[in-house]
């Protein structure tokens, strides 16, 4: 299997300058096969090729290729690191502005900024209730927010089943908005109705901070998607 990766990879190569994208390439951790010493051959020795890897598990990817890793066959390798945030509010307000205004259609600001507030700067989601306001008028960004948790509840379902203690987490965070260290303990210990070692917690919220459901700021941890942050809250 290996080698017919290889293959493709130089045939590739023959044909001149291209590029190949991975897609939530932290997913190939999984990878029975070995790619990343097939990668660093890639980096190395096919100089047409260029690998790009996306994923919205930026810790687990930053894991996967181990470039800070002096084990990884990838270690030392230069690459340019892309990372994309949420807007800001302002610039949330702006973007739908302008959109709205090359459509033509006027939009009171009231419901802009309740789905600034709402959808929390996320550009995906943003786009998709500018595109359903066509539509539904006021009522798109409930619906944003009913199909988002509907799509992202498979990924959430598949994350959360990794450990006991990740969903009682995400609950936690989610439920309180902002929440320091011991205020997780404590709501998890509530929930469970015993507490659960201190190492646990914080090797469970590392975790989720690299999936990327979780973020840090300072001192406190939020959901860092409004839609996961909903989907959490309805039980999904």
């Amino acid at each position: 299997m290996r080698g017919n990766i290889a293959k493709a990879f130089d045939a590739l190569n023959e044909l001149g300058r291209v590029a190949v994208v991975l897609d939530e390439a932290q997913y190939l951790r999984y990878s029975t096969v070995g790619l990343r010493p097939l990668l660093a051959h890639v980096y190395d020795r096919l100089r047409n090729v260029t690998l790009i890897m996306t994923g919205s598990e930026v810790g687990l990817l930053h894991d996967f290729t181990g470039v800070d890793d002096p084990s990884s066959p990838l270690y030392g390798r230069y690459g340019l690191t892309i990372e994309l945030r949420p807007f800001d509010e302002e610039r949330s307000r702006q973007f739908l502005r302008r959109g709205f205004e090359e459509l033509g259609v006027r939009v009171d600001e009231g419901v802009i900024e309740r789905a600034v507030e709402e959808l929390d700067g996320v550009v995906g989601w943003l786009v998709y209730f500018g595109r359903l306001y066509l539509e539904k008028g006021a009522d798109a960004i409930d619906e944003v927010k009913e199909m988002g948790a509907r799509l992202v509840k498979r990924e959430l379902e598949e994350a959360l089943s990794r450990s006991p203690y990740y969903s009682h987490i995400m609950r936690a965070v989610a439920t309180l908005g902002r929440a320091r260290w011991r205020n997780v303990v404590d709501y998890v210990t509530a929930q469970l109705g015993r507490r659960v070692t201190n190492a646990t917690i914080a090797r469970d919220l590392r975790n989720l901070v690299k999936m990327g459901f979780i973020e840090k700021v300072n001192d406190e941890y939020r959901v860092a998607d409004p839609i996961v942050r909903y989907a959490v809250l309805k039980g999904l």
